[in-house]
This record gives structure tokens, sequence and C-alpha cells, in this order.
């Protein structure tokens, strides 16, 4: 399954109100999105084990509608790439 692919099913997962592991245990920096952090609200945890050996934890309040607004954006990048990778 493509990084793309993976970001999809994620996107699925966090409007089902589940946590996400991004692109973790690849050769680069995992990203976790939990939902219900350390303080009471969603927080996105970016590990670099592989590399930098730095974890970074950014609470946030996202805006109504930014799962749709990533699928949105989401599709624009399989619509462009989609077709170059395939052809």
């Amino acid at each position: 399954m493509s990084d793309v692919e993976s970001w999809a099913e994620a996107l699925n997962r966090l409007e089902a109100g589940e946590d996400i592991a991004w692109m973790e245990m690849s050769s680069g920096p995992s990203i976790f999105i939990r939902l219900a952090g350390e303080r009471d609200c969603p927080e996105v945890v970016v590990e670099d084990e592989s590399g930098s050996m730095v974890t970074v934890c950014v609470p946030l309040v996202p805006p109504d509608g930014w799962i749709a607004e990533h699928r949105e954006r989401l599709r624009g990048v399989m619509n462009h790439w989609v077709p170059l990778l395939s052809g």
C-alpha cells in the first residue's frame, strides 16, 4: 500500500473516531494523531526514531470539516500523480 493510500485509510479511521499512526516504522518519521491527547484535545505526534531521535507533540483543535478538506487535497494529489505514474 502506498503512503497516499495509507493516508486515505487513516482519514477513514479518524472519521470513525480512531487514533491513527501513519508511516509508522518506515525509514523516516512516523506521524500519530491522537484524538484525545494528554491535554484533553487532539494532538499530532511526530517521532523520528530512525534519524534524529526527536519526538514532537503538538496539541491542536482542528477546524470543522478538516477531514473533508484533507480528502479533497488527497483527491487532487491522486488526480495529478496517478496518471503520471501509470502512464
